[in-house]
């Protein structure tokens, strides 16, 4: 018997290597930010570390690396790209967490680590909707899975639909996990005009 699979409709997870790393300028201003109690961690009061000055090439690096994600997977046909339209600093130490949850008002949302325990700290996706049939299986596979984690390691970018759930184990590491969170919004032209599917956003 001849016997194969193809994925259809996949969902597309993208990961950017920051091969410089942040200048200690920039690390610095990170973990001095002022903080805010979030559901079981702390998160950087200011929701828009894009706008600030210090911070310039590292948001260029992530605007470029959301916008090649974006380019790639949609062949736009028209002009359109993604804004950075919030940017956030998440404060994890052992034992706390981040809870389940989406990005609302987005459309493709990343997160860049800047300080975690390689081989230790991790992000996992959970695959959510109506199950029809409960199979156990015996050996895991994206096929098959509840969910999926994904280790991460200090300096990389990963890009998903804002859609997807997510959420963080609690950190078992003595170190800081810090990473910074953004969400992003198509301006150009969506649609087209002659199906009657334009939308220009600017």
């Amino acid at each position: 018997m001849t016997f194969s699979v193809e994925p259809l409709f996949p969902i597309p997870i993208g990961f950017s290597k920051l091969e410089s790393g942040l200048k200690p300028k920039e690390k610095d201003y990170i973990l001095n930010l002022e903080k805010a109690p979030n559901t079981a961690n702390l998160t950087s009061k200011d929701r828009y570390l894009n706008k600030h000055k210090i911070l310039k090439n590292f948001t260029e690096f992530c605007s470029n690396s959301l916008n090649y994600y974006f380019k790639e997977l949609y062949q736009p046909k028209y002009d359109v790209n993604l804004r950075i339209t919030q940017m956030w600093a998440n404060y994890s130490q052992k034992g706390e967490w981040h809870h389940v949850h989406e990005h609302p008002n987005s459309f493709i949302s990343a997160v860049f680590y800047v300080n975690c325990e390689d081989n230790l700290d991790n992000i996992t996706f959970i695959k959510k909707g109506y199950q029809q049939l409960q199979i156990y299986s015996e050996n895991f596979n994206q096929y098959n899975c509840q969910d999926w984690i994904f280790p991460v390691k200090e300096n990389l970018l990963i890009i998903f639909p804002s859609s997807l759930t997510h959420k963080v184990e609690p950190v078992q590491s003595n170190k800081t996990r810090i990473s910074i969170s953004m969400n992003t919004f198509p301006v150009g032209v969506l649609g087209d005009n002659l199906n009657c599917t334009e939308c220009v956003l600017k």
